[in-house]
């Protein structure tokens, strides 16, 4: 009887709720990108601070002459040539993300534009089928109508669900492959402390450029993913944790510094790339369950149309 009207309510519904979500993701893409401005300055400072460093290394300084003094000045100076290097990495990673950043705001301010007459289309829609119900005057009707209604609020809210799964399972994607290929770089890595020589480490430093260009990945999907969570409303048994997300390429970078033959800095890498998928397998999970809840309980709501369909 009301198929057709059924449909373009459903489908007016997602559009509410897909607005609504653009407003909670904008509000937290723009505390993201004030936070990555805010941490740029401080990168771009530590990054002056270690490149001041090496150059009073490099000079006649107080501090230069004291080391030579002490014969440490070859070690000191490869220690701030890490520190530089693993700055420089930090601050190019975080320019990366406040790119990316913008682009998504800009693309979710597009697309807002689509919906912004869904509530006032669904509103003079819903009348003209309530209308059409009262005019059966039949209570089975209006427990349809009701029922019809929460189905709408549940299909949009699993599409949702669903669409926070999809990113999680693009953020696990490279977090396997950067997990591979430090697994692989303290392989080749244990080889070479065994006098690998130079095939070997070559080999291990094309590993480790790998998990590079995987990490720098992992983090803007990690921030995508924290977007997609923004307004997920979990019941009170399921707690969803992602505050370390946004740290992670922070972690991984100072793991992996220009020393590569050091051993313990690929180990370094190699529990953060873990710890983050554990948190990530954690949240999936979570949402997993939440899904198949939800769709739980469309299933007993289109049973009770039915039935009540069968009765009338």
């Amino acid at each position: 009887m009301f198929e057709d009207i059924n449909k373009e309510l459903e489908e007016l519904k997602q559009g509410m709720y897909r607005y609504e979500k653009i407003k909670t993701m904008l509000e937290a893409l723009k505390d993201q990108q004030k936070q990555l401005e805010e941490k740029n300055k401080i990168l771009e400072k530590d990054l002056d601070k270690e490149e001041s460093d090496i150059e009073h290394l490099n000079k006649k300084s107080l501090t230069s002459i004291f080391y030579t003094i002490l014969g440490s000045k070859e070690e000191q100076m490869e220690k701030e040539r890490q520190e530089a290097l693993a700055a420089r990495l930090k601050l190019d990673d975080n320019i990366k993300q406040m790119s990316e950043t913008r682009y998504q705001i800009s693309k979710l301010l597009d697309e807002r534009k689509n919906y912004e007459n869904n509530e006032r289309l669904f509103n003079n829609l819903y009348k003209k089928k309530y209308n059409l119900l009262k005019e059966s005057s039949t209570e089975e009707s209006q427990e349809i109508l009701e029922l019809e209604d929460r189905i709408s609020h549940y299909k949009a809210y699993i599409k949702e669900v669903q669409e926070a799964i999809l990113a999680g399972k693009r953020v696990m994607e490279q977090i396997n492959s950067a997990e591979s290929s430090l697994d692989s770089a303290e392989g080749w890595g244990t080889w070479d402390m065994f006098g690998g020589g130079l095939l070997t480490d070559m080999i291990k430093h094309s590993h480790i450029d790998d998990a590079k260009a995987a990490a720098s990945c992992i983090q803007t999907l990690l921030n995508q993913f924290r977007t997609e969570l923004a307004d997920i409303k979990i019941n009170s048994e399921i707690h969803i944790d992602i505050e370390g997300f946004a740290k992670f390429a922070d972690f991984f970078f100072d793991g992996l510094i220009s020393d590569w033959v050091i051993q313990s800095r690929i180990n370094e890498s190699l529990d953060s790339v873990r710890k983050v998928k554990d948190e990530v397998n954690n949240v999936l999970n979570k949402l997993e369950k939440l899904y198949s809840s939800v769709e739980n309980n469309i299933t007993e709501c289109n049973e009770e149309i039915a039935n009540k369909i069968e009765r009338a």
